[in-house]
């Protein structure tokens, strides 16, 4: 699951990447709003096993602890998820050249 957009989200690249890799790879993938206390009892109760920011320059970073105003928690066991490094790796590959482009996102930027 990842925020919907509401205005408070750029709508990136990266962001849609994931997304679109996510179906690709046979994840359900989700769009919508989770709550801070959904957020702590998926925690708690192991519904909720990982979490990730991402942006062009971090591509997926991974969240080991939450902590807000109202206290803290681990995110899983605080490790970066499996569902997290695969959806990484396969775009690094994709940047990088070693796993073929099957969506049009790579363009050669001509030398002068």
């Amino acid at each position: 699951m990842t925020p919907e957009l509401t205005g408070t989200l750029l709508p990136g690249i990266t962001r849609d990447a994931l997304l679109t890799l996510g179906k690709d790879l046979g994840y359900e993938v989700e769009e919508g709003r989770i709550s801070v206390d959904q957020w702590r009892a998926g925690g708690a109760d192991g519904s909720l096993t990982e979490v990730f920011a991402c942006g062009t320059a971090a591509v997926i970073t991974p969240v080991g602890a939450v902590k807000s105003a109202s206290g803290s928690w681990p995110v899983g066991d605080t490790k970066p998820g499996a569902v997290s490094m695969r959806l990484r790796q396969t775009l690094v590959d994709i940047q990088r050249g070693a796993a073929p482009d099957v969506h049009g996102w790579m363009h050669t930027v001509p030398t002068a």
